[in-house]
């Protein structure tokens, strides 16, 4: 009797292992974890435009208080030293070629906007990438910058700029 319990007790364990080991998608990927609740879509758009609105704050608080290992490089250092920016983002934005034209290529132009904000932002849980846009005014212009992010290391961080065609 000991020996047909202990089995009925193994097997079932067994299955209860297999069961919660099973799963409709991946394990591992950070899109299946944060694909599976239906209000998840919206935590992650909310996601995209915060880090996006960070990313931005940090940007411009480097740029107006430079740290002294910035030196004579300053544009260069702050957009290279973002801790919402991916490792490949300065790569990205020179190979986007708005720097090589005069123009600062986390700004979209030569001077400072009076003000910017997160309009509008995306997040596609199958690519893990998302897309917000920023508005910056300048005095009576606006202009509407695309900015690229990437789910990376269980973060959403800014991987490029997508300057408008002037």
């Amino acid at each position: 009797m000991n020996l047909s319990r202990l089995s009925f007790v193994a097997t079932a364990v067994l299955l209860l292992a297999g069961c919660a080991n099973s799963t409709s998608e991946p394990t591992g990927s950070p899109v299946a974890s944060i694909s599976s609740s239906p209000s998840s879509g919206d935590n992650l758009k909310t996601k995209v435009s915060s880090v996006t609105k960070a990313f931005y704050d940090e940007y411009s608080n480097c740029m107006i208080n430079p740290p002294a290992e910035a030196n004579d490089q300053v544009g260069e250092y702050c957009s290279s030293h973002n801790s919402q920016a991916t490792t490949v983002l300065p790569a990205n934005l020179e190979a986007g070629g708005v720097a090589a034209a005069g123009a600062d290529p986390i700004v979209c132009a030569q001077n400072f906007p009076i003000s910017y904000s997160v309009t509008s932002s995306e997040f596609d849980s199958e690519t893990g990438n998302g897309v917000a846009a920023l508005t910056e005014k300048f005095g009576a212009s606006d202009v509407v910058i695309t900015v690229k992010l990437r789910y990376e290391s269980n973060k959403m961080l800014v991987d490029n700029i997508v300057c408008p065609k002037p």
